[in-house]
């Protein structure tokens, strides 16, 4: 179990790194102004508006977090015991609603996979997982694609629920679809060179 935490401990700092780029393409970071050195009393605007963000960010990390981290927890629980990863206790732990079940499954599913496939490779890094799970960047850039397929058929079943939020709902999913897929193909070009 001790080489399962190891590993899962691995994974799951790849994971947050994952995280954090993200949100910070989807969360605009204030910037300093010259006009703050002519009028001071803008420094506290900025203070304040970077105190947003940062608590803004945090909380993104955390829910981008919530499902990845239960499912790599379950991965890791499942080879202990030598069982299968159970997707639905997964899927019923998320309470959501019923027309969002089977493309959430699907998505667990395919994390489920690819962090079981990454627990059971040998190495010391992360890069090593990956190395000794796929073989080759073409296996690898096929497991990222499986997993960006599945996410994409999850945020278009959560759409329709985000019509009713202010259209930069939908901005933000296409942000997190695009940066998703272009640090996954850059994950795949530094792994694999």
């Amino acid at each position: 179990m001790h080489e399962l935490v190891r590993k899962r401990d691995l994974i799951h700092n790849s994971e947050v790194r994952f995280a954090n780029a993200i949100g910070g393409t989807v969360f605009e970071k204030p910037r300093v102004s010259y006009w703050m050195v002519l009028i001071p009393f803008l420094f506290f605007y900025f203070f304040y508006r970077m105190q947003k963000y940062k608590k803004g960010r945090e909380k993104f990390d955390q829910d981008f977090m919530i499902t990845r981290l239960r499912t790599l927890d379950e991965a890791v629980e499942a080879l202990d015991k030598r069982r299968p990863p159970d997707i639905q206790a997964l899927v019923r732990r998320s309470g959501l609603a019923e027309a969002l079940r089977k493309p959430y499954a699907a998505w667990v599913e395919a994390l489920a996979l690819h962090y079981t496939d990454l627990l059971k490779a040998g190495g010391e890094t992360f890069e090593h997982l990956v190395r000794g799970a796929y073989r080759n960047r073409g296996n690898y850039l096929l497991a990222l694609n499986r997993l960006s397929q599945v996410e994409a058929q999850l945020y278009a079943a959560l759409r329709p629920a985000i019509e009713a939020q202010p259209d930069t709902a939908a901005d933000i999913i296409a942000t997190i679809e695009k940066t998703s897929q272009r640090l996954r193909r850059e994950a795949a070009e530094r792994i694999f060179p």
